[in-house]
């Protein structure tokens, strides 16, 4: 495990700017299912109260009894009930429209097609006079009907990457939209708030100090890859006795991804399901490697990459989406093509049998992350280019 330095609260949150003189006033939408809370809803909670923090006005829609919205309640975000799965709803554009004149909001953050369409229906009758989408790939629909609404009433988009930019910035149809990338951030203070080391949470946990961890943390759904790190576990399970297997998330392939580890006898008995965890960054002080190997380009960013990083944890991810604007192959971490099983267990067997190794990627990883993925950083270019749109004709 890499020795850890007294580390600086680089990128705190709330340290470095009086409100401001002209605030901002921002509805945020997600429609996101009822038991989600992945990436997109982490950024609208921090990127929520960090804009907060500034003296900026936020107001939330999103399902009603979702995890989401009890998050952003309980730290204290204005939220109101409204966003469905319909594409299509009168009276949803009426609550926006009706929330938006009473409170006077501005401009509306929407991460899917149908909070967009809500908008658009609601932006007439209300105050909203900028429309910015926060990019998902899989947004940006083909149909004419999504082009033709793009067009008219998404005036710019935030990336998560310059890979997903660079896509965004190929469709002809997008040709009139501000595209601004804006990578993820993370509070060091928040991470630096962790202390007592890795040794209680293992031993909580049924792990000896000299355990080799391999973490993965988030949603076990098909494209995050999670069934391709249980084979290549089981490829260097032999040489590494041990080595274990933490898994933190739930989704729609945990039961298979239980039965593949059942399968695998006593290796599987390594390998551990944590289920959903609220807080997963105590168990990140007890992983010696942190790996995300997904499968699809619509990985657009991966957060909890440089959540382990400024735990000083080395990483290993999938060459795809924007996970290489995060890993520096060899530097902080090792790069693999997504579901080279072999490649990935290569990449296990020499971070857990190569100790200086280890220790120099977690302190390059955590170097990385304050120079580049702080949420001061993320909330200084989201504050200016919020701003930027508000004043553009």
């Amino acid at each position: 495990m890499p020795d850890r330095p007294e580390a600086s609260p680089t990128g705190a949150l709330f340290d470095h700017r009086i409100p401001a003189e002209d605030p901002i006033r921002l509805l945020m939408l997600n429609s996101t299912p009822v038991d989600v809370f992945g990436g997109v809803e982490q950024w609208m909670l921090r990127s929520s109260l960090g804009l907060k923090a500034r003296g900026h006005t936020i107001h939330v829609i999103g399902r009603q009894g979702s995890r989401f919205l009890a998050r952003l309640s309980q730290a204290g975000i204005p939220v109101h009930n409204g966003c469905t799965g319909m594409d299509h709803s009168p009276m949803q554009a009426n609550r926006i429209a009706r929330l938006a004149r009473q409170e006077g909001l501005e401009i509306a953050i929407v991460n899917y097609n149908k909070e967009l369409t809500h908008v658009a229906r609601a932006r007439d009758r209300s105050p909203i006079r900028k429309v910015i989408g926060r990019s998902v790939l899989p947004m940006f629909d083909t149909d004419s009907q999504y082009r033709r609404l793009y067009r008219k009433h998404l005036d710019g988009l935030i990336t998560p990457s310059r890979e997903v930019k660079r896509v965004i910035e190929s469709f002809e149809w997008m040709a009139g939209t501000t595209v601004c990338n804006i990578p993820n951030g993370i509070d060091l203070s928040r991470v630096d708030r962790y202390q007592g080391g890795r040794g209680p949470v293992r031993q909580d946990l049924g792990f000896t100090a000299d355990a080799y961890i391999i973490g993965a943390v988030g949603r076990l759904e098909p494209h995050k890859g999670i069934n391709h790190l249980i084979a290549a576990f089981g490829l260097i399970a032999g040489e590494l006795e041990q080595a274990a297997l933490i898994i933190v998330g739930s989704g729609s392939r945990e039961g298979a991804l239980r039965n593949q580890a059942a399968s695998m006898g006593a290796v599987g008995e390594r390998i551990r399901f944590l289920g959903h965890v609220d807080d997963p960054y105590q168990l990140m002080t007890s992983f010696d490697t942190l790996v995300l190997p997904s499968t699809t380009d619509y990985e657009t960013f991966g957060q909890v990459l440089i959540e382990a990083m400024a735990f000083f944890v080395p990483v290993i991810g999938s060459k795809v989406g924007g996970i290489p604007e995060v890993i520096t192959d060899g530097a902080n971490g090792f790069l693999i093509p997504p579901g080279d099983r072999p490649a990935l267990a290569a990449s296990l067997s020499r971070l857990a049998l190569d100790g200086a190794l280890r220790r120099k990627m977690a302190r390059e990883g955590r170097r990385r992350v304050e120079r580049f993925f702080t949420e001061t950083i993320m909330l200084d270019r989201l504050e200016d280019f919020l701003q930027k749109m508000i004043r553009t004709p």
